[in-house]
């Protein structure tokens, strides 16, 4: 009886802290502010990069916050943030190799999750608020598609990785994702074809996203990176397929209709 009743307060919590988050993005997201979204993606990268040191067995240290500080203002300032992004970096490598005190594994922090987090704010620099939402609707439609998809008909499991996880879950949740996502993706690319290319790309890749997070925790034995949202774990725990959705969609968005021009002129 005491499990059930605690089971029953970590739902509504769950529910509470979920319905908070939604209101939050919606509010973002209405206001479009280019300042106000840097500044929360900002905020959520330098909380997530830390989260992240624990799955490399790193110790926290101000040079982690120190260079993500100075990666993310950097961006701000330019039309191509993830290439500016790529050269704060290289400076920190080469930070790195002069100082000799510390081990090469600071690197993987900026490879993930900064990188993706690039992603995501080049997504917003690229396609604008379009661009976000349509990549935010693709994984979510996708997540939610798979996790009801698999708890009514899942039977085959996807991965060792994620037990949970079943090929009929994964597959209803990628034609969810692919489904909405291709109408709000038409906005951007102006072609039903390359829509849903870019919708499809989105989809699978956030299931990956999910897939790798869970590879990560269960390395060092962690259930969730952090505990900043009360019943949903850390930053890295809620934005894990937006990370990897985000790489794919820059890719497919710059690829798919050079593709789609050579192969129907």
């Amino acid at each position: 009886m005491k499990d059930r009743i605690k089971s029953l307060g970590a739902d509504k919590q769950r529910y509470i802290t979920g319905a908070l988050l939604v209101a939050a993005l919606a509010l973002i997201l209405l206001l479009n502010s280019t300042l106000l979204i840097w500044f929360v993606l900002g905020a959520l990268f330098v909380i997530a990069l830390r989260e992240s040191l624990a799955f490399y067995s790193l110790e926290s240290a101000w040079h982690f916050y120190a260079w993500s500080v100075l990666l993310w203002i950097s961006v701000y300032f330019t039309k191509t943030p993830l290439y500016n992004g790529l050269c704060v970096l290289i400076v920190y490598a080469s930070y790195i190799a002069y100082n000799k005190k510390l081990p090469l594994k600071v690197l993987l922090p900026f490879l993930y999750p900064a990188l993706p987090f690039l992603c995501i704010w080049s997504v917003y620099e690229s396609f604008g608020r379009l661009g976000l939402i349509c990549l935010i609707v693709v994984v979510a439609c996708t997540d939610i598609g798979a996790y009801f998809g698999g708890r009514l008909f899942g039977k085959t499991p996807f991965s060792p990785t994620s037990p949970k996880k079943t090929i009929e879950g994964v597959i209803i949740g990628v034609a969810c994702g692919t489904t909405l996502g291709s109408v709000l993706c038409l906005g951007i690319t102006h072609s039903f074809f390359v829509a849903v290319l870019v919708a499809f790309c989105i989809a699978l890749s956030s299931v990956f996203g999910d897939l790798f997070e869970s590879y990560l925790k269960r390395e060092v034995n962690l259930k969730d990176s952090g505990s900043i949202f009360p019943g949903h774990g850390g930053v890295l725990d809620r934005v894990d397929a937006l990370l990897f959705g985000a790489v794919i969609m820059l890719f497919a968005l710059s690829a798919l209709p050079l593709y789609s021009e050579i192969y129907f002129s």
